[in-house]
């Protein structure tokens, strides 16, 4: 904060670890007192963070979905009611993830009927696997997917969906192929189109997946950027 000087006043640090529930608890209380004046102190909450390639699948969850669920639940209750918004990281891996399903599996990812046990049940059975095919982060990515519908339709009045940034090069995709650097890409527009952008907020069917280009996109099949919007429910 003390290089970046134009933050002062507009910026603050809050520690906490998001696989690590009584973190989140803790930060979430710690924001509560420092806004005790306001009972809803908080605009939008983007859930950013997340571990990559490399790890066991239980470790992926615990952070790239367990984590957004941490959260959710902890800061929700501090949103705006009524104009609060929720962005949830994704990534073009969920989707790609859930194209190689069986149908069943691809059901469960996609329908908005499954339930928290069912996703979890599911989550479950695949982090007692070795991840011998390195589905661990596209499945934890679809999972994030699948729970963005579940949460958004628990909170009718909150704008909460989940959005890919693009494929960019941090030390998350370091030697993957990446190429762009994030200041010369465009990660910041589906975020940001989520957070403060003319965003549809429909009677049903909440908790939408959006492309890097801002542009609303399936969730079991890759569309890419500059591709015709996704129109199903």
């Amino acid at each position: 904060l003390d290089s970046e000087p134009s933050a002062a006043g507009r910026v603050e640090m809050l520690q906490l670890d998001v696989a690590d529930e009584a973190s989140v608890t803790a930060a979430a209380v710690e924001l509560a007192k420092r806004y005790a004046s306001e009972p809803t102190p908080l605009y939008g909450l983007c859930n950013n963070a997340g571990v990559g390639f490399g790890r066991s699948i239980k470790e992926t969850l615990a952070t790239n979905f367990y984590g957004t669920v941490n959260c959710c639940t902890h800061f929700l209750p501090l949103l705006d009611p009524q104009e609060g918004r929720v962005c949830n990281i994704a990534s073009a891996s969920g989707p790609n993830f859930v194209r190689g399903l069986d149908p069943e599996q691809k059901q469960l990812f996609t329908s908005r009927d499954t339930t928290w046990e069912e996703l979890t049940g599911c989550l479950d059975r695949y982090s007692t696997a070795t991840d011998y095919d390195g589905v661990a982060y596209g499945l934890s990515k679809a999972a994030v997917n699948q729970w963005t519908m579940q949460i958004a339709a628990q909170n009718p009045t909150l704008k909460i969906n989940s959005c890919s940034p693009g494929y960019i090069l941090t030390d998350l995709t370091a030697g993957m192929g990446a190429s762009t650097p994030p200041e010369k890409s465009n990660c910041h527009v589906a975020p940001l189109h989520l957070l403060f952008g003319d965003v549809e907020h429909p009677e049903v069917n909440k908790g939408r997946y959006y492309g890097s280009d801002a542009v609303r996109s399936p969730i079991d099949v890759y569309r890419g950027p500059g591709d015709p919007p996704y129109v199903g429910d």
